[in-house]
């Protein structure tokens, strides 16, 4: 196996462990330094992606040989395959976003979003570090014997499916389980959760790739659902408006397997078909199983039977109010009227169907990239 295989996972599992820890930290005890472990260990995946850049593009920029030129393209004078570039910039954006969070907080607050500027400068340097490993472990992939090709591709279909983790981890403002009967959690979902099993389903030969990364994914979720709140925790910042003495998760795994499985039946019929065929086929299919699952499951976890160490629905932050009604078991009307609502979705639908073609666009590309 390449090492850069390695590194790709190495990379991959860093972040989304990072990331699950730093917002189960954010809503646990407060964000009080940069120096956390879970901000650490989000770094680490800056650091070897950037050191799997620069390693690479030493090897193929100062290396002479006809093997060196035709794994690699040239930039700015420099020669390396093109997942190091992307890991390269990925790994400054990376760098560049800690001083830059750190600022932001100085100056607005330590806990004021989860979605700030400094924190989607973080993600986007780290989806370029992600997906420059796919691109990586791709090339060798498609260069490789069948033997070695089986195997990369399913280490690439078990890291989509811990990077959807981190997907719902980066929505937690949006996946509350109050807002399951709104059309902005279907509209939150619809961004990255299509993309990832539309690019599973174009790379992988495999029937049940899809849901495959979605079986993963699952068992993730559940693993940080059930681990995290083993860990005590105390709050340092205000203000706290009930004491949580745990470690608090992200919340019970959504339920992407059925929109998976749905996926990987449909591909026979829907591969010989044009892209944007695909993409709104996919996109619709995509939302309606989802909703058709999540919506009565939702109404499960304001259960009393919800609220047990398994599904967790009783787990709260420490920022929530015990008045809301996320602390109330009730849900959120986001929505102005039924039609706003109706409105919602069939944004929500387009998204889908957006986000899908996307997906497979880069699939297309990852099945052809060399070099």
């Amino acid at each position: 196996m390449p090492w850069a295989v390695w590194a790709a996972v190495a990379a991959t599992v860093s972040v989304v462990a990072g990331s699950v820890w730093d917002i189960s930290w954010h809503v646990s005890i407060g964000r009080d330094t940069f120096w956390t472990p879970p901000h650490l260990l989000i770094q680490l995946c800056a650091a070897i992606g950037g050191l799997s850049a620069i390693v690479l593009i030493a090897e193929h920029s100062f290396r002479r040989g006809a093997g060196s030129r035709a794994g690699s393209v040239r930039l700015f004078g420099l020669r390396a395959p093109v997942g190091a570039f992307l890991c390269g910039w990925g790994a400054l954006a990376m760098l560049t976003s800690a001083p830059f969070d750190n600022w932001w907080h100085q100056a607005y607050g330590l806990d004021v979003k989860v979605v700030s500027p400094p924190h989607v400068l973080l993600a986007v340097g780290a989806v370029a570090i992600v997906y420059g490993g796919f691109a990586l472990a791709m090339a060798e992939r498609n260069r490789a014997a069948a033997a070695l090709e089986s195997r990369i591709e399913g280490i690439f279909v078990a890291l989509i499916g811990a990077a959807m983790l981190s997907s719902q981890a980066e929505l937690i403002e949006y996946s509350s389980k109050s807002l399951m009967h709104s059309a902005i959690f279907y509209r939150a979902s619809a961004i990255p959760f299509p993309l990832q099993l539309a690019l599973v389903r174009r790379v992988a030969g495999r029937r049940w790739a899809c849901l495959s990364a979605a079986a993963v994914y699952t068992l993730v979720a559940l693993a940080q659902e059930w681990i995290l709140p083993l860990f005590p925790a105390e709050q340092k910042l205000g203000p706290v408006l009930q004491r949580v003495p745990y470690m608090a998760p992200l919340g019970f795994p959504l339920l992407m397997m059925a929109p998976a499985a749905l996926f990987d039946l449909a591909w026979r019929r829907l591969e010989p078909r044009g892209a944007w065929t695909q993409a709104v086929a996919s996109g619709v299919l995509f939302l309606a199983a989802f909703a058709a699952v999540q919506w009565p499951f939702a109404d499960f976890l304001m259960t009393r039977l919800a609220r047990n160490w398994i599904f967790g629905s009783h787990y709260q932050f420490y920022m929530v109010s015990p008045l809301s009604p996320a602390a109330r078991y009730q849900f959120i009307a986001a929505d102005p009227s039924p039609a706003g609502f109706w409105r919602g979705m069939a944004i929500a639908a387009g998204t889908a169907v957006l986000t899908s073609r996307i997906g497979l666009a880069i699939g297309s590309w990852l099945r052809r990239v060399q070099r």
